[in-house]
């Protein structure tokens, strides 16, 4: 028998003795990877309990065997025991009631009086069934044996999720660090080794080289580190990314990758610089001490390379910077541009929350901070080149954004412009709309003819395709396809009415190469063939 590997545990249920052991009798010749775990017969008993006991895979059983609750029964099996399928028989009579039982876990139904080809089709297609079943299983397995083998890698992408501020939750980040058993206490540091000069070393390495040289370097990171709760991670060839834990002193963490920087130098002959963030408490911060790790070695050139440059000995003053969210206020310009003010105004309260939790803030920075947000609002549909550049300023008059001095101010006078200026960008896309829409309608009405491409009319009218049939769907209830063949079908009817032309000749001339292809169309939109068209009375 086919899938004879896989062993599937029956029940039947069946108040006729007789239909029991005619099942039992065609199973054991037939099927023998089928086996018979029991047999239910008696309706008054708890079949819950027999399922329990016996623990079947498949239940074969006749639909009426509960009278007038027989879903519910059904159901209650199907709840309880998820992953036990069914095989339903009964009259014509109870076609609707097997197929609604679907629902509960039913493979496939029978008619009585069943007959053997039905009954193997049924058996084979629940076997098949338990084999996928059974192969996903096996897969599951492979997976996660493979996922065991390789979890340093997924550790790794949480590491690198963490330190570019893709975790935000803490009890996600130390879900994390207890998923991966990463013994870290408060007090989190995150230092950057990179290559000193790299696009020059990296000329003089084979690919094997660099991947060796940067394993190296982690190896003897790791090594220095083994007496601090810390992990070490290769970012790329040039760069080892460090999270210490513990919250050790500001010279303590220079002595350290002192050390390490001059490890390195005497085991690969490479010199190596190390940014050091500042420490913090709680581990949603560590993508602030990474921001500020990699921002010290800006002052490589002022201090010289090969050097160990903690962020708060070069901007000892400076807590605004790496905790400003620059990514949002970038997401912040791109939806101030298509409109969307409902985003925008929780972007701004984001930035402005970030920015009212450093204060005292520099004299001035509000107000260059929204110059900022407009300038970049201003260069994006510039470069766009999207006809309303002139119309910026209008909206965010610099006279008022330079007299902003608080949070507070800042963020109510952006909050209202943007408000304005959405306002005003949602009713230029529905002119633009409207404008595409009629011309679409134009060019289809002169070319319907013609081969028929969505992409060919959108990059002639300087849009998407995706963009034209949303202006469609909107305007026509219909797809730009679907108005291009309502068009032809319109001037079908049209040459129908008015001349005597063949059919294939009134296909052609509207734009289809097939006459089959036409037929079908037309009489999708008008219940008739063109013929049967042509000879209604009018």
């Amino acid at each position: 028998m086919a899938n004879a590997q896989i062993q599937v545990n029956v029940l039947l249920v069946d108040s006729d003795p007789e239909n029991v052991k005619n099942f039992r009798a065609h199973i054991r010749t037939a099927f023998p990877n089928i086996k018979i775990v029991g047999a239910f017969t008696d309706s008054s008993k708890d079949i819950i309990a027999f399922v329990r006991e016996c623990g079947p895979q498949l239940i074969i059983a006749d639909i009426r065997f509960f009278g007038g609750v027989r879903f519910m029964r059904f159901k209650d099996i199907h709840d309880e025991f998820n992953d036990v399928r069914f095989i339903m028989y009964g009259t014509f009579n109870d076609t609707d009631y097997m197929k609604r039982a679907r629902e509960f876990g039913v493979i496939d139904f029978m008619y009585r009086p069943v007959k053997p080809a039905d009954f193997n089709r049924c058996l084979e297609q629940a076997i098949s069934h338990f084999k996928k079943i059974e192969d996903l299983r096996e897969q599951k397995k492979i997976l996660t044996q493979n996922y065991q083998e390789r979890i340093f890698q997924y550790e790794e992408i949480f590491l690198r999720s963490l330190l570019e501020g893709h975790i935000k939750r803490e009890n996600e980040i130390k879900g994390g660090f207890d998923y991966f058993n990463i013994p870290f206490d408060s007090g989190y540091t995150v230092a950057l080794v990179r290559i000193d000069h790299y696009r020059q070393v990296a000329l003089t390495l084979s690919e094997m080289d660099k991947h060796i040289l940067i394993f190296s370097m982690l190896r003897i990171t790791q090594e220095a580190l083994r007496d601090y709760k810390a992990q070490a991670f290769a970012r790329g060839f040039n760069e080892i990314a460090v999270i210490v834990g513990g919250g050790i002193d500001a010279d303590a963490k220079v002595g350290l990758f002192d050390s390490i920087k001059h490890s390195i130098h005497e085991q690969t002959q490479m010199r190596v610089s190390v940014g050091i963030g500042r420490t913090y408490e709680g581990p949603c911060d560590i993508a602030v001490s990474f921001r500020e790790a990699d921002a010290a070695f800006r002052y490589r050139y002022r201090v010289g390379f090969y050097s160990v440059i903690p962020i708060e000995f070069v901007e000892p003053d400076n807590s605004i910077t790496y905790r400003y969210p620059a990514d949002r206020e970038l997401k912040l310009v791109h939806s101030a541009v298509v409109g969307d003010y409902e985003y925008c105004k929780n972007v701004i309260s984001e930035l402005f929350g970030a920015l009212n939790a450093c204060r005292p803030l520099p004299d001035g920075l509000v107000a260059k901070v929204i110059m900022t947000v407009v300038f970049n609002i201003s260069r994006y549909i510039n470069e766009q080149n999207l006809p309303i550049a002139r119309e910026v300023l209008r909206f965010f008059p610099s006279s008022e954004i330079l007299g902003l001095n608080t949070p507070e101010e800042g963020e109510a006078f952006l909050d209202g412009a943007l408000r304005r200026f959405c306002e005003f960008i949602g009713n230029h896309a529905e002119q633009e709309a409207s404008r595409l829409h009629q011309a679409a309608r134009e060019y289809v009405r002169g070319s319907y003819h013609e081969n028929f491409s969505v992409s060919k009319i959108a990059v002639s009218l300087g849009t998407t395709p995706e963009n034209l049939n949303k202006v469609f769907l909107e305007r026509e209830q219909m797809t730009l396809f679907d108005f291009v063949m309502w068009v032809r079908v319109y001037e079908a009817q049209q040459l129908l009415e008015t001349t005597d032309l063949d059919e294939e000749v009134v296909a052609v001339k509207v734009g289809f190469d097939d006459v089959k292809y036409f037929r079908s169309v037309f009489k999708k939109y008008h219940g008739d063939e063109p013929r049967e068209f042509r000879l209604k009375p009018r």
